[in-house]
């Protein structure tokens, strides 16, 4: 069964064009996704390149193939570009102007071999390399749990087989470039794959858009805008969660509550911006001297906290008094300005009995007894914390 190439690319042009109209449509909406342009552009490279081969068939006209083929064979390239600007990465500028150039002058310089097929087997060799290399940059780039990112590379990568296939037509000289395809070539299920493609990815990079947005708003929502740390009700979720797996396991859990000392005379003698940037350095000390499986958050005003699961007392004190002095010692002076900024805390661990309030409570109450007895210091519920027990050898 023979197939006219009319019937076949028509519909790969509008369902491009479709895509082409849609992702940029959808880029209206995310701004910011830069990589929305680059797809969009590919869809539309590639419905104009087609549509200049569908003219050149009807027309009989030769002259418009080399730079519809052209147009064609920049699609992967822009999708590539757009993969890797998705995830912030430097564009290869050489790459992407230059791999369609060099295209385009293979149509006018042969080498070897006829020029209609040297053109075609280059440009056809095109997509497997630069799809591949795009589902290559969504695979490693996993930062962020961003589920439609499979289905898209999935996609790729069906899409970079088929064009395989063809050029294995072209190796084996199962392909002429003068008569029409049949449908059991691989040519005849590249003109009806690429319409599933068209639609699919441009699809699957809108949802991985909105994916990577609706995860930004979480985080913003349990996030600490000015220091990065965790949020008071986002922090009280995890915290919760943490206590009641270590009361499970019967492993300790502690809680250790942070406040800067006289930091109302900061601001007041600084500047609230500097009080700011104090509030900031302070949250990554803390970030620096707890363990990856700590908690951290923003209590609120000045005052942090931190919950330390499978940690003793002693543990929690060591790092609390860590925090303490490497605080003290790097803003005794702060751009030459002698502001002496200090930190005080109160540790707790939970006893059986004991539910989060009750734990951060009690780390309240020896954060005050260590206000009340001088500041810059470090107490635990139940007694004063004068220094780390010697045989505490590692707390990280």
């Amino acid at each position: 069964m023979h197939l006219d190439p009319l019937t076949l690319m028509v519909p790969e042009v509008i369902a491009s064009a479709i895509s082409s109209v849609f992702v940029f449509g959808a880029w209206l909406r995310f701004r910011d996704a830069t990589a929305l342009i680059w797809w969009g552009a590919a869809h539309g490279a590639y419905t104009v390149g087609l549509a200049m081969m569908l003219a050149a068939f009807a027309t009989a006209d030769p002259s418009k193939i080399p730079l519809g083929g052209t147009m064609m064979c920049s699609a992967p390239v822009f999708v590539w570009a757009g993969a890797r600007s998705f995830f912030g990465l430097p564009m290869r500028w050489p790459v992407i102007t230059g791999a369609p150039a060099l295209l385009s002058m293979t149509a006018l310089i042969p080498v070897g071999i006829d020029t209609q097929a040297w053109f075609g087997t280059f440009g056809l060799a095109m997509w497997p390399v630069f799809l591949t290399a795009a589902t290559y940059v969504l695979v490693v780039n996993r930062t962020e749990p961003l589920p439609a990112r499979w289905i898209l590379s999935g996609l790729l990568m069906v899409h970079s087989f088929v064009f395989i296939l063809a050029l294995n037509e072209i190796a084996k000289g199962e392909f002429a470039y003068d008569k029409v395809p049949t449908l059991g070539s691989a040519f005849g299920v590249v003109h009806f794959e690429s319409i599933l493609f068209s639609m699919g990815t441009a699809l699957m990079m809108i949802l991985i858009c909105h994916e990577r947005k609706e995860r930004r708003y979480v985080q913003a929502s349990r996030c600490d805008p000015l220091t990065g740390s965790s949020n008071r009700g986002a922090f009280f979720e995890t915290a919760e969660r943490l206590l009641e797996r270590d009361r499970q396991a019967a492993a300790p859990c502690s809680l250790i509550m942070f406040d800067l000392d006289r930091f109302k005379a900061i601001n007041d003698t600084y500047g609230h911006q500097f009080g700011d940037r104090v509030l900031q350095e302070f949250a990554e000390t803390v970030r620096q001297s707890i363990r990856p499986r700590d908690q951290f958050g923003r209590y609120g005003g000045e005052g942090f906290i931190v919950i330390l699961p499978g940690a003793s007392i002693e543990t929690a004190c060591a790092i609390a008094e860590r925090v303490r002095r490497v605080f003290a010692d790097s803003h005794e002076f702060v751009d030459g300005q002698p502001v002496r900024a200090t930190v005080s805390a109160g540790v707790a661990t939970a006893d059986p009995q004991m539910n989060l309030n009750d734990m951060v409570a009690a780390a309240d109450k020896a954060l005050y007894s260590a206000k009340h007895k001088g500041r810059n210091r470090v107490e635990r519920a139940g007694g004063p914390h004068d220094a780390p027990p010697s045989h505490i050898v590692r707390i990280a």
